[in-house]
């Protein structure tokens, strides 16, 4: 009889250690499965310091065309300032964030982007030929060896015809701005094209030109 119960208790204590273990490993799982859930979640936009995070980030949240992560890179002391054509030449204005469903100009809407490398290029720029209709080269392009000029060549255009447009220290701000700016291009089926400032030790989108690579007029 004392045999048998030494066997059965040690098929007690044998049965609650495996119970144990198993329990250890369900909890060790769960723990697992929401560290890499929160990891997978916070990746995308975790290194917008960065001049590649920001590209990166900005493309990712324009193609998904969600206003929370684009306004996220818009810094509420620069703006973003919205190139566009409404007839022979370019105008800009500026907006404090990007609403996908409210287009400017209205007329043309945000396309998402398709068709497009998505490796990051630190090369000259491609031009877009209106004769052709076609990039030069394809991809994502940010030329850190030159700074965009859009919005300066804009401003001395139109005071030319309305000198009161723009002040003396919004012309002389402008142009600080774009000497911490690089241009952004993606040559995509609709291509995507922005500039980017670094600003009190971060980068944010300060430029949106859907002007270029329009051959309307």
């Amino acid at each position: 009889m004392r045999s048998i119960s030494w066997i059965l208790f040690i098929m007690i204590v044998l049965s609650a250690i495996s119970c144990n273990q198993e329990t250890k490993t369900n909890s060790s799982e769960e723990v697992l499965d929401t560290i890499t859930s929160l990891e997978v979640d916070s990746v995308m936009y975790s290194d917008e310091d960065t001049l590649a995070g920001i590209i990166q980030g900005f493309i990712q949240a324009y193609s998904q065309q969600s206003n929370r992560e684009v306004n996220r890179m818009i810094h509420p002391d620069l703006g973003l300032k919205i190139i566009y054509r409404p007839g022979v030449s370019d105008t800009f204005v500026k907006v404090d964030s990007i609403d996908f469903l409210n287009p400017i100009p209205p007329y043309y809407n945000y396309s998402k982007l398709k068709g497009y490398s998505s490796t990051l290029n630190y090369s000259k720029l491609p031009v877009f030929d209106c004769g052709t209709e076609k990039w030069s080269k394809r991809g994502i392009y940010c030329d850190t060896l030159s700074h965009p000029k859009q919005l300066s060549t804009i401003v001395t255009f139109e005071r030319e015809f309305e000198p009161q447009k723009y002040s003396k220290a919004m012309v002389k701000t402008i142009a600080n701005e774009e000497q911490s700016s690089y241009r952004v291009i993606v040559t995509a089926d609709h291509p995507l094209i922005f500039h980017v400032q670094k600003y009190n030790g971060g980068w944010y989108v300060t430029v949106l030109d859907r002007a270029y690579a329009s051959c309307d007029a």
